[in-house]
């Protein structure tokens, strides 16, 4: 396949300069996932990982998932890695063979990269001119990288949006705090945060085998570990092709999701699923919540006859239960249809106010003598739900991410009450 038209590149390292000129790996690994035991999904999107995802399909290769070497259910792929071009690369440190190009539109070179991941909604300005965004379509280059991905509930709220690597400067994960590693041991290593994190919780984290993966990695090219709204990412310069560097990067991600839940676990403030939680604050805390949003939600919440409680205190209290994002909205009464009490809780893996799309879930308790379901749950695609079994909560999530309409609302808790009864996972 032919690299598009315009298409800039560079790499991180002189071995993938090839890779980064042809614009994609060349080669397959459907081998190596069934020899892994994965699902080969090639450019399909595991359902559940956005916050890992390019925004566009050109941009991925291999995708892979499943129990990853290492033992965590997570997903492994080839990816081109945007980086926005503001005058050059917009991430510091040695880059090989760089060519940027303009795709032509005036008011690209001025904007960051919008099609990858956190926070980039905050400050982006609409453009002039309202054709969709188009893959290859801003002023970007893209780097060969490899990338593993595994989702961490407990770290939504405590790892907000965090960052580990050698790089000052990386748009657009330039989080607002940062700190130096070199007292725990890491000379050259840097951490960047959304929001301030408890040196508490870095010690806890930076310590034992988690501190070795990093040790280990200092010589490759480039090595970064991101938590975005609970999904733990590392990511590696080129193609990986070689059975036992996928390994290792794979082993690496499922280490540090051990580290990274143990250390989150100690803030976290368990409590019995049947219990409230204090009310939802005012729309006007609530990060990355537009006021359409909160004002939605407050609607449904009514319609429903349903009371809106404290999205933190939700993490706090229930942190391992799997739906895939932060929560921006947990609402508790009797859910329609049936005479359970239980919670609808919409999470979201982008920002709100970039990616304008949410992923609900119902949460119901799981009856006595209920089995836990296996890594990365059952997928029921009759119903476009994942079921999970998880602290004696029947968790079902919608395969699917909308924006705010019905289908979404009502529709999900038809899906999954009726799921729930054909199948005997909960009492409703």
């Amino acid at each position: 396949m032919a690299r598009p038209k315009g298409h800039g590149y560079a790499a991180l390292a002189p071995d993938d300069v090839d890779d980064a000129k042809r614009g994609n790996p060349g080669t397959d690994l459907r081998e190596y996932a069934q020899a892994r035991g994965l699902e080969f999904l090639d450019k399909a999107a595991p359902a559940g990982f956005a916050a890992a995802l390019p925004g566009f399909e050109e941009y991925r290769f291999n995708v892979m998932r499943g129990v990853l070497p290492g033992g965590a259910f997570g997903m492994l792929f080839h990816q081109a890695l945007e980086v926005p071009v503001i005058g050059r690369p917009s991430i510091d440190g040695t880059l090989h063979a760089v060519s940027s190009k303009s795709p032509g539109r005036w008011w690209v070179p001025k904007l960051p990269n919008r099609t990858d991941i956190p926070v980039i909604g905050d400050f982006l300005n609409p453009p002039t001119d309202d054709r969709p965004a188009e893959a290859f379509d801003s002023y970007a280059v893209w780097i060969p990288t490899t990338t593993a991905a595994v989702n961490v509930p407990e770290a939504a709220l405590p790892l907000y949006l965090f960052r580990i690597d050698r790089r000052r400067h990386h748009a657009p994960f330039d989080f607002k705090e940062t700190r130096t590693l070199d007292d725990l041991g890491l000379p050259g290593w840097r951490m960047r945060t959304q929001e301030p994190v408890s040196e508490d919780l870095v010690r806890r984290l930076l310590s034992g085998r988690a501190l070795d993966v990093f040790r280990r990695r200092a010589d490759d090219a480039f090595f970064q570990l991101l938590v975005l709204r609970g999904t733990v990412i590392v990511r590696r310069n080129g193609y990986l092709r070689d059975s036992g560097e996928l390994d290792a990067l794979a082993a690496d991600v499922c280490l540090l999701a051990d580290a990274i839940r143990a250390a989150c676990l100690s803030q976290a403030r368990p409590r019995p699923f049947a219990d409230a939680l204090p009310p939802a604050p005012a729309a006007s805390s609530m990060m990355e919540v537009t006021a359409g949003w909160s004002e939605g939600y407050v609607k449904l919440a009514q319609r429903l006859g349903m009371a809106l409680e404290d999205p933190d205190e939700y993490h706090r209290a229930f942190p391992s239960l799997p739906v895939p994002g932060r929560a921006v909205a947990v609402m508790r009464g009797t859910l329609p249809g049936t005479h359970a009490t239980g919670r609808l809780v919409y999470h979201a893996e982008r920002s709100l106010k970039a990616a304008d799309r949410a992923r609900g879930a119902v949460l119901l308790p799981a009856p006595p003598r209920a089995q836990p379901t296996p890594p990365g749950g059952h997928r029921h695609p009759d119903h476009r739900l994942v079921h999970e079994n998880v602290d004696g909560v029947t968790v079902l999530w919608s395969m699917t991410t909308a924006g705010f309409f019905r289908e979404e609302q009502e529709g999900l808790v038809e899906r999954a009450v009726a799921l729930a009864r054909e199948r005997g996972l909960a009492q409703v």
